[in-house]
């Protein structure tokens, strides 16, 4: 077995956290090698976030150019290229790997291409492409192993014409029908896909609403939009089998103790992931999981020294711009320079058409807690950009603290929902106030307003709907 060196800091996986860790911990000064078994870029680049905005993309201009004869514009029927959507796909993804490939190689990063294996913690084994082993080692290591897909324990899903969010991406099809096992984040934003290219698509949800993260008023905008394009949701039901017959797939589901059977081409499972932290060596290392992924304490060290960990391999579930956070956290740590994460602040979207974007508590899970708050919404109904654009559909929603006015959370869901979240994200993080984000100036005419109409919301003082209340939380002057 040959030797490739020790380094200061060894990576196991190349995604949104290994890869960002790695350049982190060059710009430190220290040695870095990361080692990747599969694509540079890992789940998110490759078969997640990434490929799936460029399919959205694609579902959007085609909706865009069938409701052009609102705004006075008239051409043909738009017709669709599967194969040419699928190519532009993947053009993005090639580009934005590469891209990875340049940013490690300018960083001054070892990269190897192979299946990593922990032997100690400061010792890897790397079996290479052509099956050949090699050892590394790592004054400190990181483990950012990422995460699969979950296959719920329902018979018949192992059969074929069942297919992941890994698959999903590849645009399998054309269908005349699918189902949709799963309504969160993976879910909606295919369901929205397979049905504007044309696919009747059943979507299946156990819990009693679609987006079940999501406080009910923002996930009821998405469920309205989803029944409108077509889309059959179905919320409180569980799916009991899968049975195939002549080609086709028989889905077997229970709601509301009545059982009944939906017949589908093809099968999208798209009820979560888990954390990939199997055959790495972390028992014979002795690291220590639990149920969503391996443990770490506030500085995303593991219990054994040297070895820290981030990303989807803590939890399963996939935020990249979470893993990356965690990634430079864990790297500062680890090498000496202090990192943190404000867990009370990290945004999370849904990308179907009306999009989700939240940050902070939900108003649910600030009930659940206890806490006392008052909640201002506004509706895009009211916003004059998205009375211009035809995109009236949603709202923005705030949670303050009833105090202090203290924002402890936002959502928004309508248009340009994952964009306008980051000015939420920024008022939770700086610990802003109602009456300060009410102050903050936003460009006329924005879908951003609806942000600064919220706050007034809030306040008890809207300009632009009729009002609610009178109450002013926190307000200083």
């Amino acid at each position: 077995m040959s030797a490739e060196g020790e380094f200061d800091l060894v990576i196991i996986g190349g995604g949104p956290a290994g890869y960002v860790g790695a350049i982190r911990a060059a710009q430190l000064g220290g040695s870095v090698a990361v080692v990747e078994k599969d694509s540079w870029g890992g789940t998110c680049l490759n078969r997640g976030c990434i490929p799936s905005k460029a399919l959205i993309h694609a579902v959007e201009a085609l909706e865009i150019a069938r409701d052009a004869k609102a705004f006075g514009i008239t051409f043909g029927e738009p017709r669709v290229d599967w194969e040419g959507i699928r190519k532009a796909k993947t053009r993005a993804v090639k580009q934005l790997v590469s891209g990875v490939e340049m940013l490690l190689d300018g960083n001054g990063v070892a990269k190897f291409v192979g299946q990593a294996r922990l032997l100690s913690p400061n010792d890897i084994q790397v079996t290479l492409a052509d099956g050949s082993p090699t050892m590394i080692r790592g004054r400190k290591v990181l483990l950012a192993t990422g995460s699969t897909p979950l296959l719920p324990p329902i018979p018949g899903l192992d059969s074929p014409g069942v297919f992941s969010s890994d698959e999903a991406v590849d645009l399998p099809g054309p269908f005349t029908t699918l189902a949709v096992v799963g309504a969160g984040a993976l879910g909606c934003e295919f369901a929205y896909i397979y049905a504007q290219l044309g696919t009747k698509v059943s979507l299946f949800e156990m819990l009693p609403q679609i987006a079940p993260t999501e406080d009910a008023d923002v996930a009821e905008v998405v469920d309205r939009a989803m029944r409108k394009k077509g889309v059959h949701v179905h919320v409180g039901t569980r799916v009991l089998g899968v049975r195939n017959a002549e080609g086709r797939k028989h889905v077997e589901y229970e709601c509301e103790g009545e059982c009944a059977v939906g017949e589908y081409d093809a099968i999208l499972v798209a009820v979560g992931r888990q954390a990939a932290i199997r055959d790495i060596g972390l028992e014979e290392v002795g690291v220590e999981t639990d149920r969503p992924g391996i443990k770490v304490n506030e500085k995303l060290e593991t219990n054994v020294a040297g070895v820290y960990a981030a990303g989807d391999c803590l939890r399963g579930a996939g935020l990249a711009h979470l893993a990356s956070h965690e990634a430079v956290a864990a790297v500062e740590n680890a090498l000496g320079d202090g990192g943190h994460v404000n867990y009370d602040c990290v945004p999370a979207c849904i990308f179907s058409r009306p999009e989700i974007g939240r940050v902070g508590m939900t108003e649910k899970e600030a009930r659940a807690a206890g806490r006392a708050i008052s909640v201002g919404s506004f509706p895009f109904s009211a916003n004059s950009r998205a009375a211009a654009t035809r995109q009236r559909e949603g709202l923005v929603k705030l949670i303050a603290d009833a105090e202090s006015g203290q924002i402890l959370g936002g959502a928004v869901v309508g248009p340009c929902a994952s964009e306008l979240v980051s000015a939420l994200a920024v008022a939770v993080e700086m610990g802003a106030t109602a009456d300060e984000v009410a102050d903050t100036i936003q460009s006329h005419p924005t879908f951003a307003e609806a942000i600064h109409e919220a706050a007034l919301c809030l306040l008890g003082r809207p300009l632009h709907v009729p009002p609610v209340g009178k109450k002013d939380p926190g307000r200083g002057d």
